[in-house]
């Protein structure tokens, strides 16, 4: 896993979520075997929901929020490592193609409403809606 780290470039951080963005912290190395072990159990029908891992993981003695618990969970799905799925009931593993499928389709659908949200920003700067500046 530590090679694999070194050679996956994690995502970069996100301009105004630089501390929950940031490249990943040692103790979170250290957490990714521990958490491909726990989403591995559980599958569609024992989804396991975000709180409930970050409450297992304190009483292990980790510390992780939940924007860090995401970064870890989107690091895990871009390189290729397992395919977690996330739905409104929880995190789940599955190989299947068809749940998979879905999970990419929601993925795209979700950069797609986020693009939309700037597009409109850049319309609302384009289009003088802001006061002038003193």
């Amino acid at each position: 896993m530590c090679c694999l780290l070194q050679q996956q470039k994690q995502t970069a951080m996100i301009t105004n979520f630089e501390e929950i963005t940031a490249e990943f912290t040692a103790d979170e190395k250290k957490l990714i075997p521990v958490l491909i072990k726990g989403f591995n159990s559980h599958s569609k029908a024992d989804p396991v929901k975000a709180p409930v891992i970050i409450s297992k993981l304190k009483a292990a003695g980790y510390k992780i929020s939940q924007p860090r618990l995401r970064k870890i969970v989107n690091f895990l799905r871009a390189a290729s490592i397992i395919p977690v799925i996330a739905t409104s009931n929880g995190y789940f593993v599955s190989n299947d193609p068809q749940e998979i499928s879905k999970q990419i389709q929601s993925l795209h659908e979700r950069a797609d409403a986020i693009k939309n949200s700037a597009k409109g920003l850049e319309q609302f700067i384009t289009n003088s809606h802001l006061p002038p500046q003193n």
